[in-house]
């Protein structure tokens, strides 16, 4: 299915099957495939297989896409429940209740979390009224962009948008709420390798910008929020004290955070959790000798079809795992849900450039990155190129049945029948603001409304694509010459990192260019 070699495979094999270590990476593009979960899955089966786990040079690192994601995850931030407790675990549910003092059915937990991707289908239907945005950018993030502002700019949706930008999706706001960025507040960190770090106020944020805690922090006290004995519900009125509570919250999970503090993480180059009475400088490796979380009565989940996404119970997973051992699920390959045809024959991938990070509301800021990618281009193999007669650098429109987008070709390395758009070019930067002035610059004008059953992850590499010229771009793309984006083609002017490593270019060559 993917032009690789047999050969190629056999010798990864004997490659991993000879290892004495194994480390095996994964990142963000990863997830956003067709079959992801089920892709990641095979990974770790990879590393299971081989016994490649809780011991010094192995590991696996399912990596996220966003700083502090792993707190994210970790916190119960991206719908689930925090310390990674078990929505379908009634004593999971009764441990978190006490912790909060509430009552266990005030915890919704009759379902599996509502995932953004369904989230967003509500609020076009009507049912979700009010939807409160932090510290992300679906107006630009999400697939197939033109439904995506049609429901954001709905009347009946009252958006409150939190950010330290004017993003286009808070463009489309009814009330925007500036927030502190990283150097402007403290928090701590966690690294996927479970390495949490402290991050202390550097500068005062300007003007009426607030961190996010002190924010959420004042809602709820607007909202007037009380646990059972009508004592406020968070109890916390700083970053510390929050980690205090974070702290009893997470005690006994598996991202145990009771044995740390402020104090212990000042200083340092940081501490991996678990922390415990047992551990009190940190755990350096987990799984050591086969000891996995996967306990019925432990597991942060029962898991999921591969295929269809359906959860499964406690009795299904308990006659599949009575004694917690690391499962093993096999998949098979499904085609994608849109496939290439005649009028669309190119499958299109999105993804991310080194220069520019998620929707460059912070980046394109930075005169450096913007000048080393400072507009979106549109990548295709030489051969498909050589068919059509194009060349480096002619303005391209690219199409699927959701939008249009122009942008300059880049011959590059990549498989033939492909197309590659980086995501990161929204409008903040254009006239239109929040939308297109005419033509489409990003990615997700293209993209179709589809995700992972299992994970939920919206798909952005299995889009059909259709790509036409419109003429000479005049010169080459100004895609970045650095990485995989660069050209197989001479005569393209090498990336450079805009007028800060021009002076410093300078400066070394003596005034040479």
């Amino acid at each position: 299915m993917c032009d690789v070699p047999a050969e190629d495979i056999r010798a990864a094999a004997r490659i991993i099957g000879h290892a004495q270590r194994l480390l095996s990476t994964v990142l963000q593009g990863f997830y956003q495939s067709h079959q992801a979960t089920a892709a990641a899955v095979q990974v770790n089966n990879i590393n299971v297989v081989r016994g490649m786990l809780g011991r010094p040079g192995c590991g696996i690192l399912q990596m996220n896409g966003q700083p502090t994601a792993q707190n994210t995850r970790e916190a119960g931030a991206d719908g689930d429940l925090p310390a990674f407790r078990n929505w379908s675990n009634d004593s999971h549910i009764k441990d978190l209740a006490r912790i909060w003092n509430v009552d266990p059915m005030d915890i919704p937990h009759y379902s599996p979390p509502t995932h953004a991707m369904q989230m967003f289908r509500y609020a076009e239907e009507g049912s979700i009224r009010f939807l409160y945005v932090t510290a992300t950018n679906p107006a630009v993030s999400l697939p197939e962009l033109a439904r995506i502002r049609e429901i954001l700019a709905q009347e009946r949706l009252f958006l409150v948008v939190q950010d330290i930008f004017l993003s286009e999706t808070a463009q489309l706001a009814d009330v925007v709420l500036p927030a502190a960025t990283w150097g402007e507040k403290t928090g701590t960190f966690t690294n996927v390798d479970r390495t949490v770090h402290l991050s202390e106020k550097a500068v005062e944020p300007p003007g009426e910008a607030r961190a996010d805690l002190d924010i959420l922090i004042d809602f709820a006290r607007r909202l007037d929020l009380r646990d059972k004995d009508g004592a406020p519900l968070v109890k916390w009125s700083d970053p510390e004290g929050a980690f205090e509570g974070w702290k009893e919250c997470s005690k006994g999970r598996p991202c145990d955070y009771s044995g740390l503090s402020y104090d212990k993480l000042r200083g340092g180059s940081g501490i991996q959790w678990p922390v415990t009475e047992d551990a009190p400088d940190g755990t350096q490796h987990i799984y050591v000798d086969g000891q996995f979380w996967a306990q019925p009565e432990y597991c942060e989940s029962y898991g999921r079809d591969l295929v269809t996404g359906a959860a499964l119970d406690e009795t299904e997973y308990r006659a599949l795992n009575p004694t917690g051992r690391a499962v093993l699920k096999a998949a098979e390959y499904l085609p994608p849900h849109e496939l290439v045809s005649e009028e669309y024959p190119f499958q299109l991938i999105t993804g991310r450039t080194l220069y520019h990070f998620h929707t460059r509301t912070k980046t394109g800021r930075a005169p450096q990155l913007q000048a080393a990618a400072p507009e979106v281009w549109v990548e295709m193999s030489a051969s498909d190129v050589a068919d059509r007669g194009w060349a480096e650098g002619d303005l391209l429109e690219l199409r699927t049945p959701r939008g249009r987008v122009e942008a300059k070709l880049r011959i590059s390395g990549i498989r033939p029948g492909v197309l590659f758009l980086p995501f990161h070019y929204g409008y903040w930067d254009e006239p239109g603001g929040h939308e297109p002035d005419g033509f489409g610059r990003a990615a997700n004008e293209l993209t179709l409304t589809d995700w992972d059953p299992c994970s939920k992850q919206p798909i952005f590499k299995t889009a059909a694509a259709a790509a036409d010229r419109l003429g000479s771009g005049d010169g080459p793309s100004a895609a970045p010459t650095t990485t995989s984006s660069r050209p197989v083609t001479g005569d393209v002017p090498p990336t450079r990192g805009g007028p800060a490593a021009e002076a410093v270019e300078e400066l070394a060559t003596g005034g040479a260019r």
